[in-house]
């Protein structure tokens, strides 16, 4: 408490009480030094040892203390002397002695009981502000800091300079044990020296514990265990406090406080050194954890969350990682049937072409692709007119040379019989040639199928060469299927081996085949490559058409599920590593 505050308390109750001669305020020793007298009445200057004596009692005997006194000179009545603890527990706060020109009755006590519990309010009002204010001060600096070590060396130079303490230290724990991270002003120490091995067996020992260590203990204080303590200021007859820092229910380092030789930690000065732990404490751990480098704090993590699953309580973690394990067992242990899927086609086992047998215009287009058709049935027809002329021109002739072969044998001119004969075939023969040619401009179906190719309506009065595609025929019946397999996976085809085909058309149907072939050369295109491999279906579908595509999957036998999800990725990186391994 401050002195001003303590004088005005002092004062003004002075005044409302009846009979007070003289008066002082006493507060209980604090780290450095003992009680302090921190207000007297009427003289500041001078208390009185008799009045300090009767607050000296009070304090060290924490209970009211009544002593009565011989007059003072020029009094004509005895004087009482009343010393009033204030502050709860066995170690009070302070102590308010009083001299009375009467005798002391109850009622004085009881009003200087309720007075005194004011000055206690007071009092913890202005502890708890000053621990406020060093607390926030001391998470200014860790923030205005470039790094951990330069934050953790200023924050433990300020509670040293701020608290009047020999020094402050700041440790982390590292695989179950304490490392000192900051002493207070030293930028630098030596991890190897007696003083830091007994700063880490000193913060070991509070962090065993889960609790604040305190050497020597205040009055009340619970029971703990300090031998590490002792051993720390075993030659330097001061005091040693160590507070654990906790983040998320785990215990992650520690704040270790020496007071100078002859001094030490009283309950309020632990308090506050219990709040810049608690709140600083953990601002450090952030700002060391995003320095550190990736692989520690990848394994700070992991040893965090190992943590959880071995502590009582993390349901969602326990039941988490369970989950983990069991679909990891099951990856490396279970088996099941590993399929090959590939794009499909379907086309027909047998397919014609229909071209264009001479040179000509299109005349006329009946069907179109998809069109299913007959046997004989016409398909489309190519101009004819130019041959019909010309085979008129040659009937015309044969029929001259007729007569005139006749007229010959008739006149018995051999000679000319023979000519006419040699012409007559030779017209003959030109006819033949203009009914195989008329014929060819009739294009019919050779089968019952399906017009897979050709649509020749769009192009009517074109003119197209001799040996042109026209139209593309497939039967109905009699099917094979072009898988379409990447590189890849190629190695995992066999002849032989089944699978089923589901077509876009009909996908809530899949049929079942075997593969037949796989062409040895691959194809480049889209960017990928792939083989041809032919496939026989086993029990065709009359819904099925030439042209449908889908997707097809090839069973390939029995693997490891670990090894069917993951295949892929590892071949990949087993090629990747070799193109660069040297």
């Amino acid at each position: 408490m401050s002195e001003s505050l303590a004088e005005v308390w002092l004062v003004r109750h002075c005044a409302l009480l009846p009979g007070v001669v003289r008066a002082v305020v006493l507060l209980a020793p604090q780290a450095r030094g003992g009680a302090r007298v921190a207000a007297s009445w009427p003289d500041a200057a001078n208390a009185g040892p008799d009045l300090l004596a009767i607050a000296s009692a009070a304090l060290q005997q924490a209970r009211v203390v009544l002593q009565a006194s011989p007059p003072g000179p020029g009094a004509s009545a005895e004087r009482s002397r009343l010393g009033v603890p204030f502050g709860s527990g066995a170690a009070p706060m302070g102590a308010v002695a009083l001299e009375v020109e009467k005798a002391v009755d109850p009622d004085l006590i009881e009003e200087l009981r309720a007075a005194a519990g004011s000055l206690e309010l007071l009092t913890r009002s202005e502890a708890v502000q000053r621990r406020l204010v060093t607390v926030l001060e001391a998470v200014g600096i860790a923030l205005d800091q470039p790094g951990f070590e330069a934050a953790a060396t200023a924050i433990a130079a300020e509670l040293a300079t701020r608290l009047e303490l020999e020094r402050v230290s700041i440790g982390f724990r590292r695989r179950d044990a304490t490392r000192v991270a900051a002493l207070s002003h030293s930028a630098g120490f030596d991890a190897r020296a007696n003083l830091i091995r007994d700063l880490e067996h000193a913060m070991d020992e509070a962090c065993d514990q889960d609790a604040t260590v305190v050497h020597p203990a205040p009055r009340g204080a619970p029971g703990r265990i300090t031998r590490a303590h002792e051993e720390l200021v075993r030659d330097r007859d001061a005091g040693a406090c160590t507070v654990p820092i906790a983040r998320r229910g785990e215990i992650i380092g520690a704040f270790t406080f020496e007071s100078a030789g002859g001094h030490v930690f009283d309950v309020e000065t632990v308090r506050l050194c219990e709040s810049v732990a608690s709140l600083v404490g953990p601002i450090l751990e952030l700002v060391r954890e995003a320095q550190a480098p990736g692989l520690e704090r990848l394994r700070e993590r992991l040893r965090t969350r190992i943590a959880e699953l071995s502590a009582p309580g993390h349901t969602r973690p326990k039941v988490v990682a369970g989950a983990a394990v069991a679909l990891l067992l099951l990856l490396g242990f279970a088996s099941c049937s590993y399929r090959v899927t590939a794009d499909a086609t379907l086309e027909g086992a047998v397919q014609r072409a229909l071209v264009a047998g001479l040179d000509g215009y299109i005349a006329e287009a009946t069907v179109r692709a998809g069109d299913v058709v007959r046997k004989g049935q016409p398909l489309g027809r190519l101009d004819d007119r130019d041959l019909q002329v010309e085979r008129r021109k040659w009937a015309a002739r044969r029929d001259q040379l007729n007569e005139k072969h006749r007229q010959a044998l008739a006149a018995g001119e051999r000679g000319m019989v023979n000519v006419l004969s040699a012409k007559l075939a030779q017209a003959e023969a030109q006819l033949e040639l203009f009914d195989d040619q008329l014929a060819r401009t009739q294009l019919v179906a050779p089968f019952d199928g399906i017009v897979v190719k050709g649509d020749l309506s769009q192009s009517l009065g074109t003119p197209v060469k001799r040996g042109e595609l026209l139209f593309e025929l497939a039967p109905l019946e009699g099917y094979r299927v072009i898988l379409e397999v990447d590189d890849r996976d190629i190695a995992d085809v066999a002849v032989g081996e089944r699978g089923r085909l589901a077509l876009s058309a009909l996908p809530g149907e899949d049929m079942a085949f075997a593969v037949e072939r796989i062409t040895p050369v691959s194809t480049a295109e889209d960017g990928r490559n792939y083989f041809r491999v032919e496939a026989r279906l086993e029990q065709p579908s009359e819904a099925l058409r030439p042209g449908m595509t889908g997707v097809a999957k090839i069973d390939a036998g029995s693997r490891r599920l670990a090894w069917i999800w993951t295949h892929r990725f590892l071949d990949w990186l087993r090629l990747w590593t070799w193109s660069w391994w040297p």
